[in-house]
């Protein structure tokens, strides 16, 4: 085929999120129901390329009829984050108001503290993680007529498109609850990313809710109606100018969090002419024909421009088509186009007719043009009929055509062996349509992975950088550190964002170099951010970069080494890995009086502060700890930090002032005279306004 230029082939299968929830008798392991949420809060803050996560869930075990005792039950629940989440936090409640939040211990420390526990009838919470995106959470014990409250915090990536941002939401662990329930969203997001509304069609919309700083947040609610399929958070976008970059000082680390779209600086982006094909045939755990027709439209949305084209054909007895000539992609004309459709899909297949009239088409109006092809036929089944349709589709195509395919069929029963491959459905006719013409090709097997599966195609009509490099540097100094954030490999697409997380060493302006190969042609751009520029982040910015550090080493073949620092970085930055986990235990110095319970919010509340003011790192310590405050909104020019022993002597003094901004202290273990601090139990105190918030810290011997 002529210009062949680059040929990508991207499975969805396997990466849709799984979840399952189960109320056990672990004295009777054969005794397993299915548990049931009876509350269920997100609390969403955007971060920069990040936004942390916090899922408040209220399990209980309504309808189980054995252990009418309810004094050896425990909840299981298994459930998927997307790729690249960074597990920072669990709290378990006492009660209705008491917290306990979770200490990170090695896994095999944490699971026979909690197995030993669930013998002796305490109450423990135990969070794991199993796989990049497998984790499980354990509480014991849930009384039969009783609930268990838990929150889990995570930082997730967010999905930056050309023009917006996208925050998957988790749903489908509301879905392993036996009795349904509503999802209350609540949603703080700064200036760069808008206010947040959904990118699917649902009646439920966010109303704005002012806080006693004059601050304010989103809040809304979904029913399991309206997450049935999936269901995203949307915001605008944070890049201006083509990029986004925000820097964290940490005494001695510095961070930085960077996106920048390559379109913007690489010459000679054109721009895309698709036409969209539509196939649909009924089938066991199909997708409706509306959601089809609704995903494609927001993937639409999400990645074309104003300055790009595009046309519908859709699958019926007679081929229909939206228009006669190609249509600007301007928002307003994509969501006309879709409204003013009238049954344009047939609930039967008629795919060979489509793709002949999508390339006749093409050619009679000249200029060249893709193809974004999205069927779940079964016709073309077997090796010799879909060789035979294959052939004579290229041997139509007389102009510079790529198909871009969607294979969205869930058959598992149709199928034919080739080549040493399985090949279901029509997965082998658009797989090699694609590598024929130099396209992209999807294929999902599960309807909640649709939406990804649209917005992955259309994403991808944009070119291609054979070579990519994007490289930053602070003034006399330099980056080191760097990660990637989504995507692999040097193949960067001009329309998505290239996201970066690293550290730094120097000051602002930042020198931000971009080169690569494009169109066999060398490139080089420079540019200059400035510090005005420069977004300030907070310190969750530093989980932000060990979780993908951690991540990058769980990646690789396990060893001694790798393990040990896998280990070390995880229990001292408190990130969740493979080999740790957090425990929560039923222990007065494990309660966390400075934890917000989110859940509680009713707009007159202090919502500037987010899960915990007060935080130590590392905690317990043996030489020194770095005490993180985050900002609560209230201003007070004498605040302090004082440190207290259990006899309630002082034992050390930080002067705060008044600040706005996150506030960083060292305790380097010393008494005011200097001396050593004996190792035991301390009460760290913040004094600000009429307020006191505390923080247990513990000192620990030299080994």
């Amino acid at each position: 085929m002529k210009n062949v230029y680059i040929t990508c082939l991207f499975l969805l299968a396997g990466t849709s999120l799984f979840a399952q929830l189960s109320v056990g008798d672990v004295r009777q392991t054969w005794l397993t129901r299915q548990g049931t949420i009876e509350e269920a809060v997100l609390s969403v803050r955007t971060k920069g390329i990040y936004a942390e996560c916090g899922l408040y869930l209220t399990f209980s075990a309504r309808g189980v009829t054995f252990n009418t005792n309810g004094d050896s039950l425990e909840v299981v629940l298994t459930f998927s984050l997307p790729d690249g989440a960074a597990v920072h936090d669990s709290w378990l409640w006492l009660g209705e108001n008491d917290i306990i939040q979770a200490h990170i211990l090695d896994r095999w420390t944490a699971a026979t503290i909690y197995e030993g526990i669930v013998h002796r009838r305490r109450d423990p919470s135990i969070l794991y993680k199993n796989s990049a995106t497998q984790y499980q959470l354990r509480v014991f014990p849930m009384d039969n007529e009783g609930t268990r409250k838990v929150k889990i915090t995570w930082l997730q990536p967010i999905s930056l498109l050309r023009n917006k941002s996208v925050l998957s939401l988790p749903t489908s662990i509301l879905k392993t609850s036996k009795n349904p329930v509503d999802l209350q969203l609540l949603v703080w997001s700064d200036d760069r990313f808008g206010p947040p509304n959904y990118d699917a069609s649902t009646t439920s919309v966010f109303e704005t809710v002012s806080d006693s700083t004059g601050g304010q947040f989103y809040r809304s609610t979904l029913t399991p109606t309206m997450y049935a399929n999936e269901i995203n958070l949307q915001f605008e976008s944070p890049l201006r100018d083509g990029y986004y970059l925000g820097a964290f000082e940490d005494g001695d680390e510095k961070f930085y969090q960077l996106a920048v779209s390559p379109g913007v600086f690489i010459p000679g982006e054109d721009h895309r002419k698709v036409a969209v094909l539509l196939d649909y045939t009924t089938g066991t755990n199909a997708p409706s024909i509306a959601q089809v027709l609704e995903k494609a439209k927001i993937a639409m949305l999400n990645n074309l421009s104003p300055k790009d084209s595009f046309n519908l054909f859709f699958s019926n007895f007679n081929i229909g088509k939206f228009a006669d000539h190609w249509v600007p992609a301007h928002p307003d004309s994509i969501i006309q186009a879709f409204a003013s459709l009238n049954n344009p899909l047939s609930t039967y297949s008629n795919l060979q007719p489509l793709m002949s009239a999508g390339i006749n088409w093409i050619q009679e109006v000249g200029a060249g043009g893709e193809i974004m092809l999205a069927s779940n036929s079964t016709q073309y089944s077997s090796l010799s009929a879909a060789n035979a349709l294959l052939q004579d589709l290229l041997a139509t195509i007389n102009t510079d055509i790529h198909f871009f395919t969607l294979d969205f069929n869930e058959s598992v029963t149709t199928y034919f062996y080739a080549n040493g491959t399985y090949y279901y459905a029509n997965s082998y006719l658009l797989n090699l349509l694609a590598i024929e013409t130099g396209g992209y090709y999807v294929k999902t097997f599960q309807t909640q992975s649709l939406s990804r599966a649209f917005d992955s195609i259309f994403s991808n009509l944009g070119e291609l950088v054979e070579t990519f490099s994007m490289e930053p540097d602070a003034e006399n100094g330099f980056c080191y550190g760097r990660y990637q954030v989504g995507g692999s490999g040097n193949l960067i697409n001009l329309r998505r964002p290239y996201v970066q997380i690293g550290k730094y060493v120097g000051n602002a302006p930042f020198q931000l170099e971009i080169d690569g190969v494009f169109h066999g042609q060398p490139w080089l751009n420079e540019l200059t951010i400035p510090d005005s520029e420069i977004q300030a982040s907070d310190s969750l910015v530093r989980e932000m970069w060990y979780g993908r550090h951690i991540q990058g080493l769980e990646s690789e073949v396990a060893t001694t080494s790798s393990i040990n620092t896998i280990l070390f970085n995880s229990l001292s930055e408190r990130v969740l890995s493979k080999y740790t986990a957090f425990l929560c235990l039923e222990e007065a110095s494990w309660l966390c009086d400075d934890c917000e319970d989110e859940t509680q919010f009713t707009g007159t509340e202090d919502l500037a502060a987010a899960d915990s003011i007060l935080t130590a790192y590392p905690n317990p310590f043996v030489s020194r700890t770095h005490i993180s405050i985050r900002p609560t909104g209230i201003h007070d020019p004498r605040a302090s930090f004082e440190i207290y022993d259990l006899r309630g002597r002082l034992v050390r003094r930080f002067e705060l002032g008044d600040f706005s901004g996150e506030k960083r202290l060292e305790w380097d273990g010393n008494t005011l005279e200097g001396s050593s601090a004996a190792p035991g139990l301390y009460v760290g105190i913040l004094h600000q306004g009429n307020r006191q918030r505390v923080i247990k810290l513990v000192k620990m011997d030299r080994p």
